[in-house]
C-alpha cells in the first residue's frame, strides 16, 4: 500500500459513492421527479397561504391592541387627580379587608 495517493483514493471514492447514491435514488424513488416537484409545489402555496392567513389574524390582533392602548392613553391623560386619589383609596379599602380576611383565618388555623 502507499501511504501517499495524493487524495486521488479519496476523490475517485467520492465520485463512485455518489454515482452509486444516485442510481439508488432512481430506482426506489416512489414517484417521477415531475410529480415530486408538483406535490412540493402545492404543498408550500399551501403553506404559503395558511402563513399569509395567520399574519392578516396577527395584523388584525395588533390592530385591536393599538386601538385599546390608544384608548387608553387617552383616557389616562384627561383622568383628574381626584379620580386617581379615588381608585387608590378605594385599592387600599379593598386590600385592608383582603388582609382581615387573612388574619381571621391565620386565627382560626392556630
Amino acid at each position: 500500500m502507499s501511504a501517499d495517493n495524493g487524495g486521488s483514493g479519496f476523490f475517485s471514492g467520492l465520485l463512485v459513492g455518489g454515482a452509486i447514491g444516485a442510481l439508488a435514488g432512481v430506482l426506489f424513488a416512489p414517484k417521477a421527479g415531475k410529480e415530486t416537484r408538483d406535490g412540493l409545489m402545492s404543498e408550500s402555496d399551501e403553506i404559503l397561504n395558511k402563513a399569509k392567513s395567520e399574519l392578516e389574524k396577527l395584523r388584525n390582533e395588533l390592530g385591536d391592541l393599538k386601538e385599546k392602548v390608544t384608548s387608553t392613553m387617552g383616557r389616562s391623560t384627561t383622568t383628574k387627580p381626584s379620580d386617581i386619589a379615588e381608585e387608590r383609596d378605594f385599592e387600599e379599602s379593598v386590600s385592608s379587608v383582603d388582609e382581615g380576611s387573612a388574619t381571621k383565618k391565620s386565627k382560626k388555623t392556630k
